[in-house]
């Protein structure tokens, strides 16, 4: 019975079908949109996964090169001699 509660608010919030209207339908209609649904979100979280693998390369491409490669140059910091007074 959990389950179907589960479905009923599936199909409202998702599907936009009512819970009256779910009722009216056959069973097997039922188990056929639940499994396109679920096609459907898994080949959009596909989608955005690789959507997100693609930004993450081109900003590795993009970024500045780390701090680490650059060397500080050598100095020699000069002899002042502070005045006496």
């Amino acid at each position: 019975m959990e389950n179907w509660f589960k479905i009923e608010f599936i199909f409202a919030k998702n599907l936009h079908i009512t819970p009256h209207d779910l009722d009216n339908m056959e069973f097997y209609r039922i188990e056929y949109m639940i499994e396109n649904y679920e096609e459907f979100i898994e080949e959009e979280n596909k989608n955005y996964k690789k959507q997100e693998r693609d930004q993450e390369k081109q900003f590795s491409k993009n970024k500045p090169p780390a701090t680490g490669d650059f060397k500080v140059p050598k100095m020699k910091v000069p002899d002042i001699k502070v005045p006496k007074f």
